[in-house]
């Protein structure tokens, strides 16, 4: 009995040793922020992008999505659901008070795209990088880079060349996938208590915020946060982070909501019409009129950027011209410990730690504003409020590729010619058309119980090592992809270079220059061989067509240029 006694007294006593020290480890709460002086110029609604439901990886429905945006204090969600943009989008609705707008995230080769006002896609989008993006603003969407410094291989963004429409500085999700085992350790004692704050005590200055100055010296893209949210934390083995059978639904959704938002500029309030305000939200983002709070430091928020130069004004997302020195204006409800910081071209050039900042300059440059408070998780600062560029002055856009030099003999593959013919896989149909000039492939892919749905249009041709590219002019019946290959004969499939290309029913003229082609598997490396080439393909693009998909394309003209040089 006695024994007894003290066991449980033992129990007890380490019991309260760990929650007092627990209670010490508690990240504090978010600071009270001032109420400002002004009031904003135009209507601001909050919001968060980046969010999955059951649809795919998330542990909720879109109601109850809607349900957790509306306790969290949200006018607006942006699922993103992983898919290849075929599904067509639900149509905006407002559920539990709360605008959700349904728009997809992509998965490329190298990395993942998610994708706004986007219809229905006419074939699944996926591929590289620079293919998914072209495809998102052919279709008239708005495309944004995913968690683009992600830990995981699989998940970083590697397709920095590509002009993208807008990109995650902060994403909710790697704040806490990607910290430190011993700082997770912590978190996870102290989130049973304070859920946000504890994953806010993750946070520190991204990466990304560096990585983003330098774009957007060159070229205009969107910065925006991404909550990334699941409520999904899986606690087997297995094909994380998101595959795991065996979870918790941690951390919630109204938590995620509650770290940070984005605040969005519209020209109006919105009018409880739920395609109308969406169409508004969506344009508002496009035109960077939007900036991110880290809701979990500090609350409420305030936040006004803008320029005038002569009678030219504008706000954050826009261009301004300079006729006069320009005069940036910043305005913040900043806390007693906080500053607001200017940066022109990634480089602080101004900081007042006050709620309101002015600077004047004469010189063009891409102006960003941040509201910087400190840190929970570490010494220094972190940004509370991190808004989109004014582009002052004569902003270059990205450096315009060289024009592709064709000049030179060429050498041309008739099509009469008895190089031409086709190849297929087991299941599927390819059939030469020589109708109406050209040479074409008629096509059906073969269903799901084939492995590689395959229809091929080949010319049995060597080239010339002294050539640099291919060009033809093309189109099909209807929107498709077609990979454009070189193959070296070798043992097995050989050696292949690829290059995918856009077709639709409009003739067009593709110029690929043989150093855009990259290999294909994981073993080769490098440019093409281009001497040793025997064969050259174009084949249905399987990796955007459907089992059983059928149709038609066309080539003519198809030539391989040597600029300076004479090819035999």
């Amino acid at each position: 009995m006695i024994l007894g006694k003290r066991l449980l007294t033992g129990t007890a006593a380490l019991a309260a040793a760990v929650l007092v020290a627990i209670l010490l480890l508690l990240p504090p709460l978010p600071v009270v922020a001032p109420s400002p002086s002004w009031r904003p110029s135009s209507p601001v609604i909050r919001g968060v992008f980046h969010v999955h439901t059951r649809r795919s990886d998330g542990t909720a429905t879109v109601d109850e999505v809607a349900a957790a945006a509306a306790k969290a204090g949200l006018q607006f969600v942006i699922l993103t659901d992983h898919g290849d943009g075929t599904r067509q989008p639900d149509a905006p609705a407002y559920r539990s008070g709360v605008l959700c707008i349904d728009a997809v995230e992509i998965s490329t080769s190298g990395g993942h795209y998610a994708a706004l006002g986007l219809g229905r896609a006419p074939y699944p989008l996926a591929g590289e990088p620079r293919d998914v993006a072209e495809d998102v603003r052919r279709l008239g969407g708005f495309g944004v880079v995913t968690h683009p410094l992600s830990a995981k291989p699989g998940l970083a963004w590697q397709g920095w060349a590509v002009p993208f429409d807008g990109i995650e500085w902060l994403n909710g999700d790697s704040l806490w996938r990607d910290a430190p085992l011993a700082r997770l350790v912590r978190t996870a004692a102290t989130y049973p208590f304070r859920p946000v704050a504890s994953i806010a005590s993750l946070y520190q200055r991204p990466a990304m915020l560096a990585r983003y100055d330098v774009l957007a010296k060159d070229r205009r893209v969107v910065i925006l946060s991404g909550a990334d949210a699941h409520a999904r934390l899986g606690l087997r083995d297995g094909p994380e982070p998101y595959a795991n059978p065996v979870f918790l639904r941690v951390p919630s959704y109204q938590a995620a909501f509650e770290v940070a938002s984005l605040r969005v500029r519209l020209p109006e309030a919105l009018s409880r019409d739920a395609a109308r305000d969406a169409e508004s939200i969506v344009e508002a983002i496009r035109a960077g009129h939007l900036h991110t709070v880290v809701d979990a430091l500090a609350a409420p928020a305030a936040f006004e950027f803008s320029a005038k130069s002569g009678s030219a004004t504008a706000s954050e997302g826009d261009s301004l011209p300079l006729s006069d020195p320009a005069i940036v204006r910043v305005r913040a409800n900043t806390p007693a410990d906080g500053s607001i910081v200017l940066f022109r071209d990634g480089v602080e050039v101004h900081r007042a730690a006050a709620g309101e900042l002015v600077y004047a300059s004469d010189r063009p440059g891409t102006y960003r504003a941040e509201v910087w408070l400190p840190s929970h998780g570490s010494e220094g600062f972190v940004p509370w409020i991190v808004g989109n560029p004014i582009l002052a002055g004569k902003v270059q856009g990205p450096p315009a590729p060289p024009p592709i030099d064709m000049s030179g003999p060429l050498f041309r593959l008739a099509s009469g010619d008895k190089l031409w013919g086709v190849e297929r896989g087991p299941g599927s149909r390819a059939e030469l058309d020589r109708e109406g000039g050209g040479v074409a492939l008629r096509y059906a892919l073969a269903g799901r119980e084939s492995a590689i749905p395959y229809a091929a249009l080949n010319a049995t041709t060597t080239i010339d090592s002294r050539a640099t590219g291919i060009a033809f002019m093309g189109s099909a019946d209807g929107p498709m992809r077609i990979s454009v290959q070189l193959r070296v004969l070798t043992a097995g499939e050989g050696k292949r270079w690829r290059r995918s290309v856009y077709l639709d029913q409009s003739v067009r003229d593709v110029v690929i220059p043989f150093a855009d082609m990259i290999p294909v598997g994981e073993s080769l490396t490098g440019p093409p061989q281009v001497a040793g080439v025997r064969t050259v393909l174009f084949v249905v693009d399987s990796v955007n067509s459907k089992p059983l998909a059928a149709g038609r394309f066309a080539l003519d003209n198809v030539r391989f240029f040597s600029p300076g040089n004479s090819i035999r």
